[in-house]
């Protein structure tokens, strides 16, 4: 890309054919690591969607990066087909430089968010094994700076130079003002890869943590450990983004920096979609992960206490002893399934109906009423749950 005063510069060092040879490599990483990334997201998504039958919100969003790595590997095939992107200088027209600079913009933001789209899903993953308040609120902090990083980039990519056209004015003519584009872009890669390493330290006390055999936890620092080869991509693309900024051919510069992109993004899919595969490559993980969803929740005992009232002959009693109360000790009275608690019975008609139906045989007792002598002594316990422990 052409820096704020236009200077362009060429390189006499690269062939016409050697030029062609350097961008048909460049090509032919964009489709193989496109092909990787799409192949691991579809197998992700198989997985979840099939064989766990548990599709999140990070997988939806790892779809969302896979469509668009997609989109970035058109964009750099269209430019080699139609703008000679990433040619030197001395070979490219003056239209060719502008297609050029406007579509690098493109490829910028698709980049970017395509490593935002990642870095979220991968923090989504965090917030399912979140076991403390302290952990999940960093990760949905985290969550919340990526997304406010990528709202900045996308209003400043479009508008660093007002007007924009002034960007790809290479004789002065055009008046107005750009940004330090150079500093910005080494802004916002140093930023991706402060990310990468905070994301990969964010999870580790919360490994160490977790209640299960040392060689289990091994496992899985060593499969989110994979991150490392993504942040090794990233500081790579940052090296060759530094001899962007300074080289005299900024046209043949892009090339290694649209190479070590598809590069990165693929690895990045690759590694955190990873760890989500194991049930569909392990037997064993799968039996395990389906007899999880299948099995019932835990059941926990319903204790209360018991009320015991007895009715007695209501003849041989006075008014203010006609029933007795007695407190039982603690019984259980059966279980119920923690996310499913027993609902709260509606309201009893026939059973007000039978307390109106005692009400006025009591009063035919006290009456000394014929139906008086007939009614046997009567008794019935009825238990009420207090309470729970």
């Amino acid at each position: 890309m052409a820096d704020a005063s236009g200077s362009l510069g060429t390189d006499p060092t690269h062939t016409l054919s050697d030029e062609q040879h350097r961008q048909n490599i460049m090509t032919g990483v964009s489709i193989a690591m496109t092909l990787v990334a799409v192949a691991c997201v579809g197998l992700r998504v198989y997985t979840r969607a099939r064989i766990v039958r548990n599709m999140g919100a990070e997988d939806w969003t790892m779809v969302a990066a896979a469509f668009f790595v997609v989109v970035l590997m058109f964009e750099i095939l269209i430019g080699a087909k139609l703008f000679k992107l990433s040619f030197s200088g001395a070979s490219l027209t003056v239209v060719d430089m502008q297609n050029n600079i406007k579509l690098t913009l493109g490829i910028i933001l698709v980049y970017k968010g395509v490593m935002t789209l990642i870095k979220i899903s991968i923090l989504l993953i965090y917030l399912r094994f979140a076991v403390s308040k302290t952990f999940g609120q960093l990760c949905k902090g985290t969550i919340y700076l990526l997304a406010v990083y990528q709202i900045i980039v996308i209003i400043v990519v479009p508008s660093q130079c007002r007007p924009l056209h002034k960007l790809w004015d290479f004789i002065g003519t055009v008046q107005g003002q750009c940004i330090s584009a150079n500093d910005f872009y080494s802004f916002t890669s140093a930023f991706h890869i402060a990310m990468d390493v905070w994301i990969l330290a964010l999870p580790i006390k919360m490994f160490l943590s977790i209640q299960r055999p040392t060689r289990e936890k091994v496992e899985l620092c060593v499969v989110f450990g994979l991150g490392i080869f993504t942040t090794i991509c990233s500081i790579v693309r940052y090296q060759y983004l530094r001899l962007f900024t300074v080289s005299s051919d900024p046209f043949a510069a892009s090339l290694p920096i649209n190479t070590w992109s598809m590069v990165e993004v693929s690895v990045a899919i690759f590694c955190a979609s990873l760890p989500t595969l194991r049930p569909l490559f392990s037997k064993s993980q799968r039996e395990r992960t389906l007899e999880a969803l299948q099995k019932k929740p835990p059941t926990i005992p319903r204790v209360g206490r018991v009320i015991s009232i007895a009715f007695s002959d209501m003849k041989s009693l006075d008014r203010d002893s006609m029933s007795t109360i007695s407190i039982g000790k603690e019984i259980e009275m059966g279980t119920f399934q923690m996310e499913a608690p027993p609902p709260v019975p509606p309201k009893d008609i026939k059973l007000r109906d039978s307390i109106r139906e005692r009400q006025r045989a009591l009063m035919d007792l006290e009456s000394g009423g014929s139906g008086a002598t007939s009614v046997d002594p009567y008794s019935e316990t009825i238990y009420l749950k207090l309470g729970s422990h």
